[in-house]
């Protein structure tokens, strides 16, 4: 007869769950059969001794979310036209509740090609029943734009960006469609409005692993490794206009960054942003689209692109009327192997509503980042290494600022800085960073930079690092080139201390210094010093 075991108060305790076999075990039990027959000694060997030794795997877990694009036509305070296009990142926190970040800019109506914004949102969805659901949620950021430089204070205040917003969508197959109520505010600009949004959501999914798993290797088994192509494009862009007819008639060039992912072998949607690096400093544009790639041999690829977004400057100075931009491509790519191909491309970039029509011309560097190699089906010994990545959002504050010679009073600002953990100490970094105050009386204060960084080895507590970093970049102190400063440069010191393997304080002091002066690109200095605190949201990804 068989028995149930039973607790004190005669409740029956469930018998342990028994571990599944690992891959290979029916096969090595059949070895070890075999050898019974020859060595009855073999019959003490415990069976989780067997086990014990396969290395498991390092641990992974799916992340979920959405991408959602929304799109609000507004009505200003002097009664004209605004309208705003967003797109964010949005994470599942759990059943309910998102977090998200993204940007926004204006697409075809008003005059204020070059007003840019981003936001953090915090966002509630939950089915009401059948397909259909209710969301609601509210962001803030910071943006800035205008048609000159005294309509930049006048519509976008002080900078600071915030936004609430309640409504319903239905959940098709793989996208969900709905209508939110939106109330949008600038305070001290014009930008103060309700309006009815349309939204789009499109669900995504991927596999990250812990931080303390960083540099930990994976083959495609292991994980839900990604069936197609992501690609991570880098590309210098020379903007030579057609026949300007705003202030501005020189040439621009671009940094640009973008992303493509796959949807079969040859199809990819794809995200870029093109950020100016000369000739109109902070020049900001972003577009998304479609793309097709063509295999010419087993190193060279042709991709064609059509992108639609929103771009450019203060209006008088770069003549992009509302904003609404048509970008098509095409990218010749040389793979040379590890994943890295180098690139040239040519393209069309116009304007609708404005005025405004270049050409562009491009090399880069494409970073095949996951999916099969170029040509295989058979993934076997493809292996995978966990990266090490930390997204820190910080508050900053500067000293009083030396501009020209002048002091002018300091300034908060928000920054956001991703670090890519190349070892245990090396990394590359990356950091934004917003005014949440006006810089000379102006809104949309920037800056943003690249560069690298060092950390120490973990304390014996294993919650303290160290580092030390040398980041370049721009900032963004006018909307005249006039007033512009060169390239800046960026060091800091700071801290890391874990609270648990996901989330650590971050503190950060550095100084920023402007180079022009001293190259003789420019006759403006600019320094500062700042002290920022904030948190790190830390985890790993699989890349090759």
């Amino acid at each position: 007869m068989n028995t149930v075991p039973v607790d004190q108060s005669g409740s029956p305790v469930a018998a342990p769950a028994k571990r599944p076999a690992p891959a290979g075990a029916s096969r090595r039990r059949k070895g070890a059969g075999a050898a019974l027959l020859c060595a009855s000694g073999l019959l003490a060997l415990p069976a989780q001794a067997q086990e014990a030794i396969i290395p498991a795997p390092a641990p992974t877990h799916t992340v979920t979310g959405f991408t959602m694009l929304d799109y609000a036509s507004l009505t200003l305070t002097d009664g004209t036209d605004f309208d705003l296009f967003g797109i964010h990142y949005m994470q599942r926190v759990n059943e309910w509740l998102y977090v998200g970040a993204g940007a926004f800019a204006p697409m075809v109506e008003g005059n204020y090609s070059g007003f840019y914004g981003a936001d953090v949102t915090l966002h509630a969805q939950r089915n009401i029943f059948g397909n259909w659901f209710a969301n609601a949620g509210l962001s803030l950021g910071a943006a800035a734009g205008g048609q000159s430089n005294t309509n930049i204070s006048r519509l976008s205040g002080d900078g600071v960006y915030g936004r609430a917003y309640i409504g319903v969508g239905y959940a098709f197959e793989n996208f969900s469609l709905g209508l939110n109520y939106s109330h949008v505010e600038m305070p001290g600009g014009q930008v103060r409005s309700d309006a009815v949004n349309l939204f789009v959501q499109m669900p995504f999914s991927y596999d990250r692993g812990d931080f303390r798993d960083a540099g930990r290797q994976l083959g495609v088994q292991d994980f839900n490794a990604p069936r197609t192509d992501n690609i991570l494009s880098f590309t210098y862009t020379h903007v030579s206009q057609i026949d300007p007819t705003a202030r501005y008639t020189g040439d621009i060039g671009f940094a640009s960054l973008q992303f493509s992912h796959f949807l079969n072998d040859n199809v990819y949607a794809f995200f870029g942003i093109d950020i100016g690096v000369s000739g109109l400093m902070f020049f900001n544009q972003a577009q998304g689209g479609l793309g097709y790639r063509w295999a010419l041999s087993d190193n060279v690829n042709l991709y064609g692109q059509l992108g639609i977004g929103s771009g450019g400057y203060v209006t008088n100075t770069y003549d992009a009327g509302p904003g609404l931009a048509i970008y098509p491509r095409a990218t010749l790519e040389y793979l040379w192997g590890n994943g890295f191909g180098a690139t040239a491309s040519l393209g069309y970039l116009a304007a609708p509503q404005g005025t405004a029509r270049n050409w562009t011309i491009g090399l880069g560097l494409n970073y095949h980042m996951s999916g099969p190699r170029s040509g295989r089906t058979d993934r076997s010994g493809e292996d995978y290494t966990l990266r090490g990545v930390r997204l820190n959002v910080l508050g900053r504050a500067t000293s009083d600022i030396d501009f020209n010679g002048r002091v002018t009073d300091g300034i908060g600002l928000v920054a956001l800085q991703a670090d890519y953990l190349l070892d245990e100490n090396w990394y590359l970094a990356a950091q934004v960073a917003a005014g949440t105050e006006t810089f000379r009386g102006i809104a949309g204060y920037a800056e943003g930079y690249i560069g690298a960084g060092w950390q120490t080895n973990l304390t014996a507590s294993g919650r303290l690092q160290g580092y030390a970093q040398l980041l370049y970049g721009l900032n963004d102190v006018g909307v005249s080139p006039a007033h512009e400063v060169g390239g800046m440069i960026y060091p800091a010191i700071g801290f890391s201390y874990g609270l648990n393997d996901r989330v650590a304080l971050y503190g950060q002091i550095g100084a920023t210094y402007s180079t022009g002066q001293y190259l003789g690109t420019h006759t403006n200095a600019f320094e500062t010093y700042t002290v920022g605190l904030g948190l790190s949201y830390r985890f790993s990804l699989p890349t090759r």
